[in-house]
Order: C-alpha cells, then sequence, then structure tokens
C-alpha cells in the first residue's frame, strides 16, 4: 500500500499550515460571534452583582457570633467606582473598591417589585448609600439607603442597571443572591 502512495505522489491528511490557517480562521470568527452575544454594559452589571453577592455574604458570614457588623456601598461622586466596606465595633473588617463603569444603582428594603418597576426609585449615592446590618445571628438588621432605614420585613433589593437579572436580592435571614427576589 505505502509503494502504491508514494507512486501516485498523494497522501492523505492536512498540512500544519492548513491546520494553522483553520485554526487561526475559526478563532476569528467565533470571537466575532461571541462579542455580538454580550453588551459590555450588561456584562460590568454581572460582574458587579457577583462580586456585590460575595461581598455581602462574607459580610454575614463575619457577623455569626458577632453583634453589630455593618456593611455599606457608597458610589464615589464620579459614579465610576463602588466602595464596599464592612465594620464592626473593633473597627474595618474589610474595604473593597470595585468598577462600576455604564452602571447605575438603585434599591431598598421591602421594595421587591421588579427593577424595571420601580425605575430609579432610591438611587444608591455617594450622599445616600446603602446599608446593611447583620446580627450575631447573620440576620438582616435595620438596612436600607440613607433617610428610609428600617428592619426588612420582606427583603432588601440591589438593582443593578434597573435590570432584574443583574439585581441582588438579601433576604431578612441574611442570605444574598442573584436575580428578582422570590418573596
Amino acid at each position: 500500500m505505502d509503494k502504491l502512495r508514494k507512486a501516485s505522489g498523494s497522501f492523505n491528511g492536512f498540512t500544519i499550515i492548513e491546520l494553522v490557517i483553520v485554526v487561526l480562521i475559526v478563532g476569528i470568527l467565533s470571537a466575532l460571534a461571541f462579542s455580538r452575544f454580550f453588551d459590555g454594559q450588561q456584562l460590568n452589571g454581572i460582574i458587579l452583582r457577583d462580586q456585590f453577592i460575595s461581598a455581602i455574604r462574607s459580610a454575614q458570614k463575619n457577623s455569626l457570633g458577632r453583634a453589630g457588623v455593618v456593611t455599606t456601598i457608597t458610589p464615589n461622586g464620579g459614579a465610576t467606582e463602588v466602595t464596599i466596606t464592612t465594620i464592626d465595633g473593633g473597627g474595618t473588617i474589610q474595604s473593597i473598591v470595585l468598577s462600576m463603569e455604564s452602571v447605575s444603582l438603585s434599591g431598598d428594603i421591602n421594595d421587591t417589585d421588579s427593577c424595571s418597576a420601580t425605575t430609579g426609585a432610591n438611587a444608591i449615592t455617594n450622599s445616600n448609600p446603602l446599608t446593611l446590618s447583620f446580627n450575631e445571628l447573620g440576620d438582616l438588621g435595620v438596612s436600607g439607603v440613607t433617610g428610609s432605614t428600617g428592619t426588612p420585613a420582606s427583603a432588601l433589593r440591589i438593582c443593578i442597571n434597573d435590570i432584574v437579572n443583574e439585581s441582588v436580592c438579601v433576604s431578612p435571614s441574611g442570605f444574598a443572591y442573584g436575580g428578582d427576589c422570590d418573596v
């Protein structure tokens, strides 16, 4: 059989150059197609949502066995960054600065309607930060946007870009999760 191939001069298979060109073309096409699926602003909102959930869960964990753990979410004046600070009676436990480019924040306690129904309600700003307090059992205590704080009966919601899928919900038991509030 090898004598037949050598005699006819044809070989089956691809050259390395052909394989590299095909991989390069597939890579370029997939990069173009992938960029069509995600809007940069939506991706920023999803990333920020996940970071909020992580910081709130960390604050709840830190509150177990301690009294008076408070997390404050404060956008800076230029609205390009947001600072999440967790403190207790002994001082700062954790402080995180996150980028919030092309992102708007709103929300409050007991406001569990979809974000689109309460567009812009209770904007979270530098002068009106959102405060979450946790007791020693990890339950959510007196919380809310400055000026409208109280004990949450149903939940606390943080709306990111007024989009439900990008929102964060914190149950009265202190558990933070993404999406619509299931109360």
